[in-house]
């Protein structure tokens, strides 16, 4: 089998196609010989019949000769003697026809030659004389007493049993060459049938070697670059050790395996740098984050001290200032937690979980940092929002460049209403969407799709990497990121993300 796997292709199917037509062949022979028995048999049943046939007319003209010499010296009438010579000259047309007909055969040769001495001795010896002594008035008592002599009849009872001899002989050879046509209809018929069988066992053998060897494996592979084609990279790449054009094929699929492995680290890199410039930006933003919860916590302790230092203590309020303490400390422990999520280097990891959850940590992350700008954040999420499979970081990456770009754009504008609303909703074609829209200068239409190319901006101290890494995430994720122009002003990012 593993011999057979490595084959060419081409050689494979050369292979079932040789083993097919082997088998036809043999069988074909084997039937196209018995079918030339079969022709055989049957001229020779022919020729057989006719030297029968003729047999039986040299008994014919035998009986004619032998009843008109009775008659004739019977009656005495010579119009006996007509049957006579006629029985005389188709008893020789006989012999003749006979003799051609067995001209290749020595043996019924020398008993027709046999048969025709005996008849000739009849004729000579006994029909002759009796008909010449028949032919004088004083002489036809001899005549009949010749015939009465009994000499005629044994003539002619040898001459019966010469041809009865024959004719067993040749009904014997009949039946030997019917009984081989027979058996040649026999084995053609059993070849026919053994030929066929073979044939369609070959084919299903041949099928089955072929289906296991090419159409599986080529099946097995398909369903490994599908996989691949969704970013499923555990996925172990099939027949990579065979050394046919199957195996040439799992090696291309491995190294574009590999390739997208590189692929995602890479973009995993660019996705991480770009999340730590992100930080970068929201310094003021963080410190002003984290310094509110300290601040309260030193309230708070400070208000907990004051309580201890009257008499009697008021112990209540000391718990309650501590209660905050405890709520301050968390939340601050929570901004802490957010902001190393979001900065560390560490794989994609999917789960499923609450897209509005995400969108609120995003909030709390980037609104000060807009305030700073005089720019108001809205949202409007869905409620029962359907959780959603995939790798939260990256998720929440892309939706904080996209309102980080939205209050950048809008940081330069003198007048007019600054917000920026962020939606989310089910979309109806089994998705969950989630909108960025601002009031800022807006999109070029002739840069709609250029934004999202690597190196385009139109910041002067832009990368020009951040909507590409946006799109490559929302992609991977089986999504789709886009830009639509807002009226009279500003745009809309939105991305959609499968549920499952």
């Amino acid at each position: 089998m593993n011999t057979f796997a490595n084959l060419p292709i081409s050689r494979k199917l050369m292979t079932a196609f040789a083993a097919v037509v082997a088998v036809i062949m043999v069988s074909s022979g084997i039937v196209y010989d018995r079918l030339r028995a079969i022709e055989w048999a049957k001229d020779r049943r022919i020729h057989t019949t006719d030297v029968l046939d003729t047999l039986q007319d040299l008994k014919e003209a035998m009986l004619d000769q032998e009843t008109g010499v009775r008659g004739y010296l019977i009656s005495g009438d010579q119009n006996f003697l007509e049957p006579y010579h006629k029985g005389g000259d188709n008893f020789s047309a006989a012999i003749r026809k006979i003799k051609d007909l067995t001209s290749n055969n020595g043996a019924e040769q020398n008993r027709f030659d046999e048969l025709n001495e005996l008849a000739k001795k009849w004729r000579l010896e006994v029909a002759e004389r009796e008909i010449a002594l028949m032919a004088k008035p004083e002489t036809r008592e001899e005549a009949r007493g010749l015939e009465g002599s009994g000499a005629g009849k044994t003539a002619m009872n040898g001459l019966r049993a010469k041809v009865d001899e024959i004719d067993r002989v040749e009904r014997d050879l009949l039946a030997r060459r019917d009984a081989a046509q027979r058996q040649a209809y026999a084995t053609a018929y059993t070849m026919t049938l053994v030929g066929a069988a073979a044939s369609l066992f070959i084919a299903v053998l041949m099928g089955v070697l072929l289906t296991r060897g090419i159409t599986t494996p080529i099946t097995r592979m398909t369903g490994a670059m599908a996989a691949l084609a969704k970013g499923d990279i555990s996925i172990e790449v099939p027949e990579v050790d065979r050394n046919d054009e199957i195996g040439a094929m799992a090696a291309a699929v491995q190294v574009f395996k590999e390739s997208i492995i590189e692929r995602q680290k890479t973009q995993a890199e660019l996705a991480h740098a770009n999340r730590v410039a992100t930080m970068g930006q929201l310094t003021a933003s963080i410190a002003h984050e984290v310094n509110q919860p300290i601040s309260a916590v030193v309230t708070n302790a400070d208000a907990a001290l004051n309580w201890l230092g009257v008499h009697p203590p008021k112990l209540d309020k000391v718990r309650e200032s501590l209660d905050h303490i405890v709520a301050d400390g968390q939340r601050a422990g929570d901004i802490v937690h957010g902001i190393r999520a979001l900065a560390k280097k560490a794989p994609p990891h999917r789960s499923r979980f609450d897209l509005n959850e995400a969108v609120l940590d995003v909030i709390a992350l980037v609104r000060a940092e807009a305030l700073r700008h005089g720019i108001t954040l809205r949202t409007q999420l869905a409620e029962d929002l359907p959780q959603i499979d995939g790798e939260r970081i990256q998720l929440q990456q892309v939706l904080m460049n996209l309102i980080l770009n939205a209050v950048e754009a809008m940081s330069v504008l003198d007048r007019g209403a600054r917000d920026v609303q962020i939606c989310t909703k089910a979309d109806p074609a089994g998705s969950v969407l989630v909108l960025v829209r601002d009031s800022g200068p807006g999109v070029d239409a002739a840069s709609i799709e250029r934004v999202f190319q690597p190196f385009y901006t139109t910041k002067p101290d832009g990368m020009g990497m951040g909507l590409a890494i946006c799109r490559s995430i929302i992609e991977a994720h089986g999504g789709r990121l886009c830009v639509t122009p807002n009226e009279p002003h500003g745009a809309t990012f939105e991305f959609t993300i499968p549920r499952s």
